[in-house]
């Protein structure tokens, strides 16, 4: 079953501060297969490019990218090798979907990361070049391609392949060395030539290409080491969708009841779910993504702690569904609705409403009413299954915005203070109108998370200033950075196929080179937010203490502090 096999993949690493143990035989190959596929394709990929710009007219690189060319055969060529040498099962082991998957992210990944490196190497026109510009041009682009390739290899087949096999790697030290290694080849370029615009930034212009690379072996070379936290659970997922109503406030168009549409991701059985497949989640009726769930089944014995998830603005319910699921394997109930005239579906069909911000959090103590109630009702595929004294929030965005109001006390907005709110965990929120007052008011344990290339909701005013106005004396009050993540990394749009996503917009804010690798970063958040709600909602001592912030400094590309 796919739950198991993601259950299994958590094994091949030890908890935190404890040496990751060596992956499977046919990990490895899959591993080594990816890496090596990926990296030769974008080498291939980038030298007949490289060779145009250098000798020849625009006609030539023209030719390469007609549809069927070159370009195109390039990339299609790393498909047999990868089938050759990864199965479904190594496939997930590494975090991969299916084997189908394995080939889509890494012909995405090179032809992406072989464009991006064309920009940060090149002029915009670089064959209308004079003679002395274009020798320049020619020795800018040798000395980053040798920046980008010495840093792929380090980091990827010299690190994260090296950690597959239970041996260890100083990043620390590795990046000192690429740091290094930057500044010679900037050096070097200054010393040569001058060539506008590239020159003008090249320092800027070499750091990303190091960062880049950094990413790109993210990719071809997935990270998979970080322990059980960070991997599924040992429950498969239920999900169901309640179609609530809110007979208290009245709908957008003023004709009826609050609609809150709402989807749970449960604790299911092994028995529950033998010979089903996976949910598909769909928008419009449109399949957008697979999940790791399993549709309308019966829910484990509990009780279980309960986490509200609050969607960001014009989002949808199961936008953030992976990190759903990854609780609800792990022993929590999810709850997370549509947040009625707000959501992508709702934008849509022109429903807006006027009242959101006061809406939304009124949404979640309305859902807090209505599991006290499935709680004790006979029949109710939660009857039983709630720990009612142990609820936490969280949500994405706006829906960190949501999760705030519940915890905080005052605003100019009103005040929406849920006691029954144990604790919370804002990704990536939006801090608009709250003041530093406000945040004080907040005594209940408190996680903030945040991306660093976050342009919808800035890292510094809506992340490190509410956790900087934040009063401690909770048991856990913490921030928690996650190195070039952009504001959707924290849902899961990277998922949704690219024709699609170009409709749901995001992708400039997540998956591009520039970005983190989005499941490498999910796995980061998602380890951290288990521990948190562990700690909070289940008391566990051991959750608790791997929020030491200097056993998660051992993490890379994620920095936490606490109060």
């Amino acid at each position: 079953m796919v739950w198991i096999r993601w259950a299994m993949a958590g094994a091949i690493a030890g908890l935190l501060g404890i040496a990751p143990g060596a992956a499977g035989a046919d990990e490895i190959g899959c591993l080594k297969a990816s890496g090596k596929s990926g990296s030769r394709c974008l080498e291939r990929y980038l030298k007949p490019i490289e060779k145009c710009r250098a000798k020849q007219g625009p006609e030539c690189e023209a030719a390469l990218r007609t549809e069927g060319g070159a370009l195109d055969e390039v990339v299609a060529a790393a498909e047999p090798t990868l089938r050759d040498r990864c199965d479904l099962q190594s496939a997930l082991d590494l975090g991969f979907l299916r084997l189908d998957d394995v080939v889509l992210r890494s012909t995405e990944t090179c032809r992406d990361f072989a464009e991006d490196f064309l920009e940060t190497a090149y002029v915009p026109d670089p064959t209308a070049l004079a003679d002395a510009e274009r020798s320049c041009q020619r020795f800018i682009a040798r000395q980053l391609g040798g920046l980008r390739k010495k840093t792929i290899a380090a980091y990827g087949k010299g690190c994260l392949l090296k950690r597959a096999r239970g041996k260890v790697c100083d990043v620390a030290k590795l990046d000192s060395k690429l740091e290094k290694r930057r500044a010679k080849a900037e050096a070097k370029i200054l010393a040569k030539c001058s060539l506008p615009p590239i020159t003008d930034d090249v320092a800027t212009r070499t750091a990303d290409v190091v960062s880049r690379a950094r990413h790109f072996a993210q990719r071809v070379y997935p990270p998979n080491t970080l322990g059980p936290a960070a991997e599924f659970g040992p429950f498969p997922v239920g999900v169901r969708t309640l179609p609530l109503e809110d007979v208290a406030r009245m709908n957008v168009e003023g004709d009826g009841p609050r609609p809150v549409l709402t989807e749970v991701y449960y604790p299911s059985t092994d028995a529950a779910v033998a010979g089903l497949s996976g949910d598909v989640a769909s928008v419009i009726g449109i399949p957008i993504v697979e999940t790791p769930t399993f549709r309308d089944v019966a829910a484990a014995p509990g009780p279980f702690p309960i986490v509200l998830f609050s969607h960001g603005n014009g989002g949808i319910r199961f936008q953030s569904l992976y990190f759903a699921a990854h609780l609800a394997s792990h022993g929590y109930v999810v709850v997370s609705p549509d947040h009625h005239g707000n959501s992508i579906l709702d934008g849509i069909a022109g429903v807006s409403d006027p009242d959101v911000a006061m809406n939304r959090p009124l949404d979640m103590s309305f859902l807090i009413d209505q599991l006290e109630g499935f709680q004790v009702e006979g029949g109710h595929f939660l009857e039983g299954a709630l720990d009612l004294d142990a609820i936490g929030a969280s949500g994405h965005s706006f829906g960190g915005f949501t999760v705030f109001a519940l915890a905080g006390g005052a605003s100019s907005g009103g005040t929406f203070t849920e006691p029954r709110v144990d604790a919370i965990l804002p990704l990536a929120p939006a801090a608009v109108g709250l003041t530093p007052a406000f945040f004080e008011s907040i005594s209940i344990p408190t996680l903030v998370i945040g991306g660093t290339l976050d342009e919808t909701t800035a890292y510094e005013t809506n992340q490190r200033a509410p956790y900087d106005a934040l009063s401690s004396g909770a048991a856990v009050v913490g921030l928690a950075t996650l190195r070039n993540a952009g504001h959707f990394t924290f849902s899961d749009f990277c998922e949704v196929p690219r024709d699609l996503l170009e409709f749901l917009g995001g992708f400039d804010e997540a998956c591009e080179p520039r970005h983190l690798a989005w499941r490498y970063a999910r796995d980061l958040f998602s380890l951290v937010g288990l521990h948190f709600f562990d700690a909070t909602l289940k008391g566990d001592a051991a959750a608790l203490a791997a929020l030491d912030p200097a056993r998660l400094s051992e993490l890379d590309d994620l920095t936490y502090e606490s109060k």
